[in-house]
């Protein structure tokens, strides 16, 4: 209803499963998307075993909310 497409994952963004659901959606139904593909994963670096510093590169609901504001608003 948006067309709109966000992927959410808690794998890293470089060689993420997201990854390759952008490709395929991008090969087949991009025309129907009114805007990139917006894709929210963990930064491209090893999870941290502090538990604070793991809360911060692992995407939070937080920042997932303010990443959907911003591609509804765009």
């Amino acid at each position: 209803k948006t067309s709109r497409l966000m992927i959410i994952e808690e794998d890293t963004r470089r060689n993420g499963w997201g990854a390759e659901v952008a490709a395929q959606i991008a090969e087949d139904a991009i025309y129907y998307l009114d805007t990139p593909i917006k894709r929210v994963a963990t930064y491209d670096v090893p999870i941290p075993f502090a538990p604070v510093m793991e809360n911060f590169v692992v995407p939070s609901a937080q920042r997932i909310v303010e990443e959907a504001r911003k591609l509804m608003n765009s």
